[in-house]
């Protein structure tokens, strides 16, 4: 009887006791539990960062630096051509005004015929064409019978013997009206021939035919 009492009695101590050692043994589980967990955190951790640090290792691979390209060599500056104009004293625009007086023989020869196949201008001969013979030109009959009057201005190449070679309309007014009665007239006009040098050149010259 007494010990039916006894056992009655304890009872809820042991039940005390045991839902104690229950809660601890269960914090103990759930401690060794996490620290497991945390260690194989860590070493995942810690293989992700050697695995990271070979990786930028591979990539830090630097490239060999390219070799410079050499320079391009700088080019001497052609000696510039001789000066023709000082050579011959002055040919330009068609005026051989020969200013050298060493040069003899068949240079001189040569000289002299360059003169006399370069056609020459007015301002550059040493005595201008003159008029010698200048059929009169016929007066357009429609400018006629129109009241018209004007001009043509007209380039002459007149030759070495004093003729008319060529031709050419340089300004007529009105335009058009009297321009093929000048070119067919000024054909039959004659010169004297330009001179330079004491001979005879071919030379533009310029001449105005009026119509009033």
């Amino acid at each position: 009887m007494s010990k039916k009492i006894y056992n009655t009695k304890l009872r809820p101590f042991y039940a005390f006791v045991s839902m104690i050692l229950g809660g601890l043994l269960m914090v103990i589980l759930v401690i060794s539990f996490n620290k497991n967990v945390d260690e194989k955190e860590d070493k995942e951790k810690a293989k992700s960062r050697i695995v990271q640090v070979k990786k930028q290792k591979k990539q830090v691979t630097q490239k060999p630096k390219p070799e410079p390209k050499p320079k391009p060599k700088k080019q001497t500056p052609k000696a510039p051509p001789p000066n023709l104009s000082n050579i011959l004293g002055g040919v330009s625009m068609n005026i051989p005004e020969f200013a050298s007086q060493g040069i003899t023989g068949d240079s001189t020869d040569l000289l002299e015929s360059i003169v006399e196949d370069t056609v020459m201008s007015e301002s550059s001969v040493d005595s201008k064409p003159k008029v010698t013979s200048r059929s009169a030109m016929e007066y357009p009959e429609s400018a006629a019978k129109d009241g018209i009057k004007g001009f043509v201005i007209v380039n002459l190449l007149i030759s070495k013997d004093g003729s008319v070679e060529l031709a050419k309309i340089i300004e007529s007014q009105p335009e058009g009206v009297f321009d093929n009665t000048v070119l067919n007239g000024v054909r039959g006009w004659r010169f004297t021939p330009a001179r330079y040098k004491g001979k005879s050149v071919k030379v533009w010259a310029k001449q105005k035919v009026s119509f009033n």
